[in-house]
C-alpha cells in the first residue's frame, strides 16, 4: 500500500484523513503475464497502479502489424485517458509483459475521489501532466538517434524492461526490424 501514496507524496501531501478514504476504495489485483488489462475497441474504465511488473500499450496498423506505444513499469499508473476521461473506445490495448501486483481505480471510484478528497484533483492534474511529459520527453530523446544509438538510450532509461521483455516487442518500440536489434545487441556485447 505504501507504494502508491510514496509515489502520490512526490506530487503532493494528502492528508491522513484523505488517505485514510483512498486505500479504503482500492481495488487489487494480481494478473499474469500475457493477460489483457483493456482492448483497442473497449472504453477503459479504470485506472491501474502498477506496484510490480511491466505493462505493454499496443495497436496493429492497418497491414495487421503490431506496433508497440510503451511500456510502463513498477510505480507508475496506466490507463487510456481519453478513454477513461469521456468514454470513448481505446484505440491501444493494454497487456501485462509480465506478471503484475495492480492497485485498481474504477471510473465509479474516481468519481467518488473527485467529490470526496480535497486533494485529488489536483494531485491527478500533477500526475497526468507529469507523465505525458515524461513519455513525450523519452519518445523525443530516443527517436532523434540513429538505431544503435536509440537501443543504448532504451537500455539506459529502461534496464528492467530491456531485461524483461521479448526482443520483438522493444524492436517494435524503437521503430526497428528484429533482425536491426538482433544485430545492435551482437555488437554491442563484443565491444564490451
Amino acid at each position: 500500500m505504501d507504494s502508491i501514496f510514496n509515489y502520490f507524496d512526490t506530487f503532493l501531501k494528502i492528508s491522513q484523513e484523505s488517505k485514510a478514504f483512498i486505500e479504503a476504495n482500492l481495488e487489487y489485483k494480481s494478473v499474469k503475464k500475457g493477460c489483457f488489462l483493456w482492448k483497442a475497441g473497449e472504453r477503459c474504465n479504470t485506472l491501474y497502479f502498477i506496484k510490480s511488473g511491466i505493462a505493454r500499450l499496443f495497436f496493429y496498423n492497418e497491414k495487421g502489424v503490431e506496433n508497440t506505444v510503451h511500456f510502463i513499469s513498477e510505480n507508475k499508473f496506466i490507463t487510456d485517458l481519453e478513454s477513461l476521461r469521456i468514454q470513448t473506445p481505446s484505440s491501444v490495448s493494454c497487456i501485462a509483459s509480465t506478471d503484475c501486483e495492480l492497485i485498481i481505480i474504477q471510473l465509479h471510484t474516481l468519481k467518488k475521489f473527485d467529490n470526496e478528497v480535497f486533494e485529488w484533483h489536483e494531485l491527478i492534474r500533477k500526475i497526468t501532466e507529469k507523465t505525458l511529459f515524461d513519455k513525450i520527453r523519452v519518445r523525443d530523446s530516443l527517436f532523434q538517434k540513429e538505431s544503435k544509438e536509440r537501443y543504448i538510450s532504451f537500455l539506459e532509461l529502461f534496464p528492467t524492461i530491456a531485461n524483461s521483455v521479448p526482443a520483438n516487442q522493444i524492436a517494435s518500440y524503437l521503430g526497428i526490424s528484429q533482425f536491426t536489434l538482433s544485430h545492435l545487441k551482437k555488437e554491442i556485447t563484443k565491444k564490451q
